[in-house]
């Protein structure tokens, strides 16, 4: 995983020292912000990537986020964290990074952040991290001004009557700007299941370079899988869980998620979404809560369709260039084909 990492950061390092292409940094937050092509911006993405892939959220999804920007002209603000056994830590931490990020984008762009939208977006983990905020925002800015039915009020079905009932002692600042969540692959596993992800991602990049590798780069990459059982392994003996647990995590969202409008998409061939699960606790929020959810069941991709980058261009060193070569990760198609579910869902969202 670190030597993951360490790749992953250099070709981002790569991608800098070449301008960074259409993306730039937040000075200020860490954010990466990337602004439409050819169109006026009106609202915001907040973006929240995989385990380990979120850390690098410019060089892993650079393709599938800027189709979003372009295609609907809305300024993406992707926010990478460190990996953190405390997620409710690491979904504080975004939504930090991300709230003072958009206010500068928005100065930015000449858009009026009081009034610009919010789009949240995740893939796997960052789906469970914006489940959190979604499950937390705004939570301390009103005491005792909500009113049940407005989403201010934790609310919660009362098994005897099946009525909608406030959570004693709990009050909601509502949703503010937040139009929506796109949420692809959610996941919500484990800490020794979640390493099965950097796994699969580990041979997916084996199975793109079979026949292609030499050297350094051989060694590198045919070391991923192991080191990936290893952690496996080692997470399982330490007995390490993640804070909130799966469960805990689903319980906030059946009473405290906040959102207007919910997608949650599927893919054909994704053994490790849990959607059903999610969408379960959803339902059940919006009988007393009023937004929206629905559940889109693709019929193409995988876990890691959203990812999709490319080396090639890139002015490497030859240190890197050495470890990695040159490569491409990921289907095109698929990506295309997310972007354009992306895009039915902002027309969905806005209408």
């Amino acid at each position: 995983m670190v030597r993951l990492t360490t790749a992953l950061r250099r070709i981002d390092d790569a991608k800098s020292r070449d301008g960074g292409g259409a993306w730039r940094v937040c000075e200020a937050t860490g954010a990466r912000v990337r602004a439409p092509r050819a169109k006026t911006p009106w609202g915001c993405v907040h973006f929240v990537g995989g385990a380990v892939l979120g850390s690098f959220p410019d060089v892993a999804y650079d393709a599938w986020l800027s189709a979003c920007a372009d295609d609907v002209g809305l300024v993406v603000v992707a926010t990478p964290y460190e990996l953190d056994l405390d997620h409710e830590k690491c979904a504080m931490a975004v939504k930090k990074t991300y709230d003072e990020a958009r206010r500068l984008a928005c100065a930015k762009e000449g858009m009026d952040a009081s009034r610009a939208p919010t789009f949240r977006v995740g893939h796997s983990l960052g789906c469970k991290l914006l489940c959190l905020v979604a499950s937390a925002e705004d939570a301390n800015e009103r005491e005792g001004n909500g009113e049940a039915g407005d989403g201010t009020i934790d609310m919660d079905v009362d098994a005897t009557s099946g009525t909608a009932v406030a959570v004693s002692g709990t009050t909601r600042g509502g949703v503010g700007n937040v139009a929506g969540h796109f949420l692809v692959a959610f996941n919500n596993a484990d800490a020794t299941d979640s390493v099965k992800l950097v796994e699969k991602f580990a041979r997916d990049l084996l199975k793109k370079r079979a026949g292609a590798a030499s050297g350094a780069s051989e060694e590198f990459f045919k070391t991923l899988p192991n080191l990936a059982a290893f952690a496996e392994r080692a997470a399982k003996a330490a007995g390490l869980e993640f804070k909130p647990t799966p469960a805990q995590t689903l319980e906030r969202c059946r009473t405290r998620f906040a959102s207007k409008r919910v997608r949650l998409i599927k893919f054909k061939d994704d053994d490790l979404d849990q959607n059903d699960e999610l969408l379960e606790v959803l339902r059940e929020r919006m009988k007393v809560y009023p937004g929206r959810v629905d559940a889109r069941e693709l019929d193409f991709g995988n876990h890691l369709t959203p990812v999709y980058f490319s080396t090639d261009g890139l002015k490497l060193t030859p240190a890197l260039e050495k470890l990695v070569g040159q490569f491409a990760l990921g289907d095109a198609e698929g990506v295309r084909k997310l972007s354009a579910e992306f895009a039915a869902f902002i027309r969905d969202a806005s209408s």
